[in-house]
């Protein structure tokens, strides 16, 4: 644990009426935090300019008290007030933390280390409040655009591509309007390659059901160190199981109200999910890798998709490793997958190593070949928009409903 004496407490108070509690945060803080025992006291505090932080103990982490703690920034808007939550606090209590405008929730016992990480997603959060430009009235299309990301195969680089294509999208606009979210929700490696360290997951937003709404999912989302957003997959492989697709795709629907641009890295899987996720999106990203077995694998799912009658105007194909010495032609490959090659992009040792530290090709080495081919990528995905569908694909089904 990170010593105390390097930490700035001034403004800092933790209210608990447990005394154990307020003694166990006195030795973590070496007494250097305020310890009071009410809400009451909390306003006292607040109202004599001592208080610029307060922390909610876990003993009342309950619906009175949460609305309790709410009530101390109506005496001071500029107040940080955080929950702090034992881990089995019954979910009505976070919804309504979270719903109370409390700007953070972390994990009790609390920790230096959750204090310094708690103020500082507080102090963007108020920065992103104090520059965002006012509410515009609704407009009609005004919605953001689904980008899938998908591969037949396992290990063909998609979240590689997913990762590097968020990445540009959100350098050349607002990357807080840009999201991406992971849709591999067994073995989901989004937050891992971008290095976010997610406190939620889309578990969480899943949960909520029919009752989640754009305020809820909001404190769901992770963000990178440029303020892009992350809905990260799941923890555990297990607990894809509580994610339906209903509710997955309902939230991708949240999100395209909410950003400008969905990123959707998905599991090389043509299953339920992966069907409902292609029908929501405006653009779908096919990554091929040159090498047989990856081939044979997008002949396969891309027949599925014709008999499905789902419109090949929205698929852009993607080569990727597309130096390889697999000696496979590039006008072989189109022939047999009947869809012209929109992209490529060639192997380089820089790109498993971007991976390994973390940071996308595109921001670590942004001059390399790869670099200028995922630049390449990405103005191929804002430039195109699916051609208006004839007469014939109007009469045809749709699937994912």
């Amino acid at each position: 644990m990170s010593s105390s004496h390097d930490f700035d407490a001034e403004g800092i108070v933790f209210v608990d009426s447990d005394e154990e509690v307020r003694i166990q945060t006195k030795e973590v803080f070496e007494g250097r935090v305020q310890l009071l025992e009410s809400i009451v006291d909390a306003e006292n505090s607040v109202i004599a300019g001592e208080a610029d932080v307060v922390f909610i103990g876990p003993s009342l982490a309950t619906a009175e008290g949460v609305a309790e703690a709410a009530a101390l920034s109506e005496l001071d808007p500029q107040l940080i007030v955080i929950l702090v939550a034992p881990i089995d606090v019954p979910g009505e209590v976070l919804r309504a933390a979270i719903r109370s405008g409390l700007s953070d929730v972390v994990e009790a016992p609390l920790t230096i280390a959750a204090v310094t990480e708690a103020l500082s997603a507080a102090e963007r959060i108020s920065k992103r409040r104090a520059e965002a430009p006012p509410p515009a009235s609704p407009k009609p299309n005004a919605e953001g655009r689904i980008i899938t990301v998908m591969a037949a195969k396992g290990g063909s680089g998609k979240t590689v591509f997913a990762s590097n294509v968020a990445t540009l999208l959100a350098r050349w606009g607002n990357p807080e309007r840009v999201v991406i979210a992971d849709a591999d929700l067994q073995f989901g490696d989004v937050a891992l390659v971008l290095q976010v360290d997610p406190k939620h997951t889309v578990v969480n937003a899943a949960k909520e059901g029919e009752r989640l709404d754009a305020q809820f999912l909001e404190t769901v989302l992770a963000s990178t160190s440029s303020g892009m957003r992350v809905l990260a997959a799941p923890l555990e492989p297990a607990f894809a199981d509580e994610v339906p697709t209903v509710i997955y795709t309902r939230i991708l629907g949240m999100l395209r109200e909410m950003f400008d641009y969905v990123i959707v890295d998905t599991a090389p899987s043509l299953d339920e999910r992966l069907l409902a996720i292609l029908d929501k999106s405006d653009i779908v990203l096919f990554v091929v890798d040159m090498d047989l077995p990856s081939v044979k694998n997008a002949k396969l799912a891309l027949e599925t998709l014709r008999i499905l009658n789902y419109p090949a105007n929205k698929i852009r194909l993607v080569l990727n490793r597309s130096n390889s010495k697999a000696r496979l032609d590039v006008d072989e490959i189109e022939r047999s997958l009947r869809l012209p090659i929109s992209a490529s992009v060639p192997s380089d040792g820089l790109l498993p190593a971007s991976v390994n530290e973390g940071i996308p090709i595109v921001d670590s080495h942004p001059k390399s070949k790869p670099a200028k081919a995922f630049e390449d990528v990405t103005r191929l995905l804002m430039d195109s928009r699916p051609a208006a569908p004839s007469q014939d694909d109007q009469k045809k089904r749709r699937f994912g409903r």
